[in-house]
């Protein structure tokens, strides 16, 4: 693994069809506006619809969206996510935040400081309780989502996981 400090904007949020970086490599930046944050570079085994879609990422680096199979029993328990920074290709190699403040896409509403989980939206997270979702760790929300999907911009990353199931 190689860690890269001072990545720019412009690296985070390129896709590429050529790696760029040495896949599985770590990368941060002190964001003006968010802070401190990290990010992975990941390739992409589908596409992500766009910034702030939560993807999970297997042993080889391989990132897709989370939903309820990608992240079920026996599939998903303990590999990273992180979120897209831009509408990614499939097979394209790109960048995932992992710490610090960013975005996330959530479904209807989503409360402060509750558990967020995996939903059958790939990509988006939620706040529900039904029983056999995954529970997504080291990800919470600083500011409620509305009635609608959306992508909230106060979002936490704490080197999230998936984590056990509801």
């Amino acid at each position: 693994m190689t860690a890269i400090l001072g990545l720019d904007n412009d690296a985070i949020v390129a896709s590429t069809g050529t790696p760029a970086f040495q896949v599985g490599s770590v990368g941060g930046r002190n964001d003006l506006t968010n802070g401190y944050q990290e990010f992975l570079y990941v390739h992409a085994s589908e596409i992500i619809t766009a910034a702030g879609y939560l993807c999970l990422v297997s042993s080889s680096y391989e990132a897709q969206m989370v939903d309820t199979t990608s992240s079920a029993p026996g599939v998903g328990a303990g590999l990273r996510v992180g979120a897209a920074m831009a509408a990614i290709a499939d097979n394209e190699w790109f960048w995932i935040q992992i710490y610090g403040k960013g975005s996330v896409r959530t479904l209807a509403s989503a409360a402060v400081g509750t558990e967020l989980t995996s939903s059958a939206t790939p990509g988006a997270v939620d706040d529900a309780t039904t029983a056999g979702l995954e529970v997504i760790d080291g990800l919470s929300l600083g500011t409620a989502s509305g009635g609608s999907a959306e992508t909230n911009a106060d979002a936490y990353y704490n080197y999230p996981n998936v984590g056990r199931t509801l």
